[in-house]
């Protein structure tokens, strides 16, 4: 499916094929905010059964990580500051294995022979860092890793030019060079890394979904529009997300029977 067949099957759900009544500027908007909410709704269900992960399949990624680390810790208990740059087009995490080297032979239990052990990864919620820290059973280590997503600033001489460096700002906090830029790094916590040292990251994730852009040009003649992300069975759920909100925002009378019938049957999730 294509973004302008999106866009007819869209007007046909609405009643509105022939004499379209929304300006494009609404479509792009209410569309793309149907495609997020869509995303979100299945990624809190992710895994509970194998349609839901196909739903998802077009936006799984998987990547392997170069670490990079930092003399001074930001975790209690850690030697260095262990840390990934996560690709551009990240948007959810959904699992993440990290690889340990140790220059000599492992112990029996730590895996017999071999020099490199890999564990799953937890996330680091700023509820449990605290009730970790001097736990012996769930502390970070290399048997027990856990990892954190941050936003991190880039760019030359960044730090300098946010906290009053070498910039002339008469005392205020310099505005971000062009050259910097927002992007989004994982933190790993493995406690004592003198016995093994993490060394690679494993991560699947879901990367952040196409935008869906329609102009007036697109309208006219052919279609030349790209092709969706996403199976066709997922753009009609979409569609039907579409629908709710531009009958909402309209108030119109379709909403209550509009819902019900276009309900995809999806698992109960019991608490």
């Amino acid at each position: 499916m294509t973004e302008r067949d999106l866009y007819d099957a869209a007007l046909i759900e609405i009643n509105k094929l022939e004499a379209p009544s929304m300006l494009l500027e609404d479509y792009n908007y209410y569309i793309n905010k149907a495609i997020q909410q869509y995303i979100n709704k299945a990624y809190n269900r992710y895994e509970i059964n194998q349609q839901v992960t196909d739903d998802l399949g077009a936006l799984k990624v998987s990547d392997l990580l170069k670490i990079n680390n930092n003399p001074t810790p930001i975790f209690p208990g850690e030697n260095k500051d262990y840390y990934c740059e996560l690709p551009d087009d990240y948007w959810h995490m959904l699992s993440c294995i990290i690889t340990f080297t140790k220059p000599s032979k492992l112990s029996v239990c730590d895996g017999g022979n071999s020099t490199t052990l890999s564990n799953a990864a937890k996330k680091m919620t700023s509820d449990v860092a605290p009730s970790i820290i001097n736990n012996a059973y769930f502390k970070p280590s290399y048997k027990n890793p856990y990892y954190s997503i941050n936003t991190s600033i880039t760019g030359e001489d960044i730090i300098d030019d946010i906290f009053y460096g070498d910039c002339d700002c008469n005392g205020d906090k310099c505005p971000r060079p062009d050259s910097a830029s927002v992007g989004k790094i994982m933190n790993i916590f493995c406690g004592d890394d003198s016995k093994c040292i993490p060394s690679t990251v494993y991560i699947n994730y879901l990367k952040t979904p196409q935008r869906v852009y329609i102009t007036d040009d697109d309208l006219d003649g052919p279609d030349n529009t790209k092709t969706l992300e996403f199976p066709d069975y997922v753009c009609y759920e979409i569609i039907n997300e579409f629908v709710k909100l531009l009958l909402e925002n309209t108030a119109d009378p379709r909403l209550s029977t509009n819902v019900p019938i276009n309900q995809t049957i999806i698992p109960q999730i019991t608490e």
